[in-house]
């Protein structure tokens, strides 16, 4: 079967409320699409230009496939290397002006910078959906996980970039926390470092708490939006979900039975956020190749989530993995889709899945310390370092 659009257009035109959105710096999009392109056999780059032209259409942004954009700090880091060219004269600068600034002063100043550039690209998306679509994620520091005070100053000065920022905090009780104090000044967020229906009902009840109050006094809410972000391949890897399940012997090598962890966590918080009517919309990543059916391999943590009412935030390497495994496929409705009884009666066996799972399963209090949470707030706090050491060698 062979398809003229690509497998992402035909993904989205499934219905109108599932978004894709690009996760990684706008900035390195021509460079990523120019690499991908060269590793292409000869006679199929002509088809995939055209494709990745309408994703991202440079001219027309606000006719793009792609309709907004979330980065952190690893992807922030990926983009010295990405454009060296064009982000060192930034960073000398910089020094420059800042001499006496501190070494993770100047980092921070090289983020905001990458960040400042980087959303010019989609402020006419922004401005033609009528501030809908176009927004793009700034993370606060992950190594301030808990400190609400410091949190804040940061979103609002994210925030003051750019209209289109939309402020990424992390899904521990004290961000949540700042999710609802952001909200209260209209400032669209984005929930990370978030696993579990837990979290994203904490976020989603901080976050009309929040708007409540802004409306209360007077806010404008007409460029606002709220989005959630799961984080699906990091939930179903944490290595004390395969340990607990071994033990009660559940096989998380078995990726059907593993990608229906993760798929389940999101169908289930999809159904509690329409029901109790919350405006905060789910936000999908960390896709994760798998399982082989009939001898194809799928990507069933966006093939299965096709048709939902969802962001669904791609990298640049799952974009091109997606498309090519695709590129002749066809990508039905799975809208509304429950998961298997027999794999749900298997998973629910295992502690670590049913906290996540649950909508009770954990406290707020409980949040910084759960596994994949540990595990990816280390991750981008060592990116941040990554990030200053790169300034001090520049």
């Amino acid at each position: 079967m062979t398809f003229d659009k690509s497998p992402l257009e035909r993904l989205q035109a499934i219905s109108d409320d599932f978004e894709v959105w690009w996760d990684s710096s706008p900035l390195v999009y021509s460079a990523w699409t120019e690499k991908f392109l060269a590793e292409l056999p000869a006679e199929k780059r002509a088809k995939y230009a055209d494709w990745l032209q309408k994703l991202y259409n440079e001219k027309k942004p606000e006719d793009s496939v792609i309709r907004g954009v979330t980065t952190n700090p690893r992807l922030t880091r990926e983009t010295l290397d990405w454009i060296p060219e064009t982000c060192k004269p930034w960073i000398k600068e910089i020094k420059e002006k800042h001499p006496g600034a501190s070494l993770e002063e100047q980092a921070w100043m090289t983020y905001t910078k990458i960040t400042s550039e980087g959303v010019k690209k989609y402020m006419p998306m922004f401005e033609q959906s009528n501030y809908k679509y176009g927004h793009v994620s700034a993370q606060v520091d992950p190594r301030l996980i808990t400190d609400t005070r410091e949190m804040l100053r940061q979103g609002v000065g994210l925030k003051a970039i750019s209209p289109n920022i939309m402020v990424k905090s992390p899904a521990t009780k004290q961000g949540v926390y700042n999710i609802m104090l952001l909200t209260a000044l209209g400032i669209p967020t984005n929930a990370t470092v978030c696993f579990t229906v837990p979290q994203i009902l904490a976020v989603a009840n901080a976050v009309r708490i929040g708007k409540e109050l802004g409306q209360a006094n007077g806010v404008d809410y007409s460029q606002w939006r709220s989005v959630i972000t799961m984080m699906l391949g990091r939930f179903e890897e944490a290595k004390e979900f395969k340990e607990q399940a071994a033990a009660v012997g559940v096989d998380m090598d078995d990726l059907e039975i593993r990608h229906w962890a993760g798929l389940a966590v999101c169908k289930k918080s999809i159904q509690i956020l329409e029901q109790e009517g919350f405006e905060s919309k789910l936000l999908l990543c960390s896709a994760r190749p798998g399982p082989t059916v009939d001898n194809k391999l799928k990507v069933w943590h966006i093939e299965k989530m096709a048709g939902e009412p969802i962001v669904y935030t791609m990298n640049p390497d799952m974009i091109g993995d997606f498309m090519k495994l695709y590129e002749e496929e066809p990508i039905e409705n799975h809208k509304g889709e429950d998961i298997p009884d027999d794999i749900l009666a298997q998973l629910m066996k295992v502690p670590y899945f049913r906290e996540g799972y649950e909508a009770y399963g954990m406290t707020a209090e409980e949040f910084v310390n759960y596994s994949p949470s540990v595990t990816t707030a280390k991750g981008f706090a060592g990116d941040m370092r990554l990030l200053e050491e790169f300034v001090e060698k520049v």
